[in-house]
C-alpha cells in the first residue's frame, strides 16, 4: 500500500519547519506527500488577523502550500495538494481519513494565555482525535530563522511582482530619491535659464555657464544611473543569498 505523510501548512515559521521535516521524511519512506491548506470559514477583522498573524508565528509575505510544493519538487517527493474550508482541525482529521494517511506532520504554535484559549492549539486537538501517528513540531528560534530563509528563497522566487512590493522596495526608495535629486537640478537650470540669462550667459573656465550646467546634468544622469545600477544588483544579491 502507498505511504501518504499528510502536512497542513500556511504561513508559520512552525509549519515551514514542519514542512522541511515532512518533505525529508517522504523522502526517506518513499511516500507521497498530501499538502493541505484550510481555509478557515469563520470571517475575522483585520484586527483579528494581524493578532493571529503575531500569535501564530506567520509570515504574510510566504505561501506556506507553494513552498511545500517547489520543495517537494526539489527533493523528488511525489505529492497532492488539498484545500480545504472549515474548522481547521476538523478538516485536517477529515482528510487524514479519507486519504489514509499513516503520519500527520505539523507545525505547532502552542498558543498560551488568552490568545491560547481564544484561537486554541490546533496540533494538540489533532494529535487527540487522529487515528494515525502525528508528529508535531514546536521549533526552535533558529530552526525557525533557517526555515523562513529557505521558504523566502524558493517561494519568492516564484511569487509575481506587484506594484505595492516594488514600491516597498529599498532600491525603489534609493531610486526615488536619486530621480528626485536630478529634476530638482533640472528644474533649476529651467528657471536660470528663464529668469536669469546673464548668470547663464556668463563664461566659466572659458565655456558658457549654460552649456557647463547641461553637460554636468548629462553626466549627473549617467553617474546617478551607474551608481542605481551597481546598488539594485548589489541589494538583489544579498536578497537571494
Amino acid at each position: 500500500m502507498e505511504q501518504k505523510i499528510l502536512l497542513p501548512t500556511d504561513s508559520s515559521l512552525p509549519a515551514l519547519v514542519a514542512t522541511i521535516e515532512a518533505v525529508k521524511m517522504a523522502k526517506e519512506r518513499k511516500a507521497k506527500l498530501i499538502i493541505l491548506t484550510v481555509i478557515e470559514s469563520t470571517p475575522s477583522t483585520e484586527i483579528e488577523q494581524q493578532a493571529g498573524n503575531v500569535t501564530l508565528k506567520r509570515c504574510p509575505d510566504i505561501d506556506g502550500m507553494a513552498f511545500a510544493r517547489e520543495l517537494a519538487k526539489q527533493e523528488g517527493v511525489p505529492y497532492d495538494e488539498v484545500v480545504r474550508e472549515g474548522p481547521v482541525s476538523g478538516e485536517i482529521i477529515n482528510v487524514s481519513n479519507a486519504m489514509g494517511v499513516q503520519t500527520i506532520v505539523m507545525g505547532s504554535s502552542a498558543p498560551s494565555g488568552l490568545a491560547g484559549l481564544y484561537l486554541g492549539d490546533v496540533a494538540k486537538s489533532v494529535a487527540k482525535h487522529a487515528k494515525c501517528e502525528v508528529l508535531t513540531i514546536n521549533p526552535t528560534k533558529e530552526q525557525g530563522r533557517e526555515a523562513l530563509m529557505l521558504a523566502r528563497r524558493i517561494d519568492g522566487k516564484k511569487k509575481p511582482k506587484t506594484v505595492e512590493s516594488i514600491t516597498s522596495t529599498k532600491q525603489f526608495k534609493v531610486g526615488l530619491v536619486l530621480f528626485a535629486v536630478y529634476v530638482a537640478f533640472y528644474a533649476l537650470l529651467m528657471i536660470l535659464g528663464a529668469f536669469e540669462r546673464g548668470v547663464m550667459s556668463e563664461r566659466l573656465l572659458g565655456l558658457n555657464v549654460g552649456l557647463v550646467l547641461g553637460f554636468a546634468a548629462i553626466i549627473l544622469a549617467i553617474v546617478m544611473a551607474v551608481v542605481f545600477n551597481w546598488y539594485a544588483i548589489k541589494m538583489e544579491k544579498a536578497q537571494e543569498a
